[in-house]
């Protein structure tokens, strides 16, 4: 019986599924007991009217791929955009989380907006990543601190070293000035309380006339090594100046991000998926006529994936701590020319239900050596059909948002050894052959 598997360059694989197993045997099926030679499998007996060309598997490596290439783009979301801030003071990890209060003339009431005169009282709250259990982070110790920035920063750029881009810090990690608050966890709401502690008044009207500038840094002080925290509010007791009523009034941070050490590493020639800045891997390959001999134009493609091939975990404090979504989106232009802001498409959906396609990109099973595998049948499916097509360009992201995790994951590219390169894998029908009397 001939083996209904055409590869080049392949290394072993995992068992096919069943769905392909179920393909392979239709298949078979179809041509009965095929000679012992690897051209019969695409091969048609003339005198078989109607004789039928079955699945078959085939497979390449990035790199005798005509025109593949890939590479990694990063910034598509940045800590100040990212849904979550990281507080954290650990041997291999300092973190702070920077914000300004814009506070106005005055607020809204039930009876219109009113003048604030007065600033009675003030605390900052902080919500805690409901990811978290606070339980498991309280200790004795535990504290918060808040300071006042001498210098400001712009939100996007800032890092632990430039307050904004090219611009440093005169002390690394922001120029701290005198202490504002301090605080511990309220664990029951998963809420800090930070009590002033200086005079409320003065600072709220000194930002009144700075709009919030030049900012704060909420600093750890003790206790847990990391916390992620999704807000950053300023919550008041103030006077109306037409009624002398005092009504409460909360304002958010303004442009909070989180600056942290060490830096991010360059993904180099690996291909990296999410992080902060977020990643997303890219790539493009020519979609030959045929492989192995093996007819791709015009043919059924019942199915067709790219496999990444996981490298080891980066080192702390990058590593992908929990498991993550991707999707996988069209690029509709040459990201190679373009860059990072190349347009794209929607998601590409799922063969089987039309449905959004998500794949779980689970640390545990990367680093057991599981495969990144990809289902780029709908593009593939559609080039093939198309003569005047031969690109096939496809991005894939973090989903919902890029900015899922502050750790990543890194895979093969087609500069790696050929054991850690992508690969192409595709269940083919060749197109069905007549004799011609």
């Amino acid at each position: 019986m001939a083996d209904l598997r055409v590869s080049r360059g392949r290394l072993p694989m995992p068992a096919p599924s069943a769905a392909a197993l179920r393909l392979l045997a239709a298949g078979a099926a179809l041509i009965g007991l095929a000679a012992c030679t690897e051209e019969a499998i695409v091969a048609v007996d003339p005198d078989l009217p109607g004789a039928t060309i079955p699945t078959v598997e085939v497979s390449a490596f990035a790199s005798s791929l005509e025109g593949w290439r890939d590479t990694t783009y990063s910034g598509f979301e940045l800590p100040a955009t990212s849904g979550f801030k990281i507080l954290a003071d650990r041997a291999d990890l300092r973190s702070r989380v920077l914000g300004r209060f814009d506070v106005p003339d005055s607020v809204q009431t039930t009876f219109g907006f009113e003048e604030i005169d007065t600033f009675v009282d003030a605390v900052f709250r902080i919500a805690l990543d409901f990811g978290v259990d606070p339980d498991s982070i309280v200790v004795p110790d535990y504290q918060l601190r808040i300071f006042a920035l001498e210098e400001s920063y712009d939100s996007l750029s800032a890092t632990w070293v430039d307050r904004r881009e090219g611009d440093p810090w005169v002390v690394p990690g922001g120029t701290l000035g005198p202490l504002l608050a301090v605080g511990e966890f309220v664990t029951a709401v998963d809420t800090a309380v930070l009590q002033f502690s200086a005079p409320v008044d003065s600072v709220l009207a000194a930002w009144q006339e700075t709009e919030g500038e030049p900012g704060v840094a909420l600093v750890l002080a003790g206790g847990p090594p990391e916390l992620s925290l999704t807000s950053f509010d300023l919550a008041t007791q103030l006077t109306v100046a037409a009624r002398g009523d005092t009504v409460p009034a909360t304002f958010s941070s303004r442009g909070p991000t989180f600056i942290y050490d060490p830096a991010q590493p360059s993904p180099g020639q690996r291909l990296r998926l999410a992080g902060l800045p977020a990643a997303r891997l890219y790539v493009e390959f020519t979609l030959p006529d045929s492989l192995d001999g093996v007819q791709l134009r015009a043919s059924t493609i019942n199915h067709a994936e790219v496999r990444f091939r996981p490298l080891a975990p980066p080192e702390a404090p990058f590593t992908l701590e929990r498991a993550i979504l991707a999707s996988v989106v069209e690029v509709l232009a040459d990201a190679f020319e373009v860059g990072a802001k190349v347009p794209v498409g929607p998601p590409i959906p799922d063969p089987q239900t039309g449905a959004a396609q998500f794949i779980q990109v689970s640390p545990d099973d990367l680093e057991e050596g599981e495969l990144l595998r990809v289902n780029v049948t709908q593009l593939v499916e559609f080039v093939a059909a198309a003569d005047t097509l031969t690109r096939v360009r496809f991005t894939v992201r973090a989903a919902p948002t890029d900015g899922q995790a502050f750790g990543f994951w890194e895979f093969g590219s087609v500069e790696s050894p050929l054991v850690l390169q992508p690969e192409l894998l595709m269940l083919v029908t060749p197109p069905i052959g007549f004799p011609v009397p």
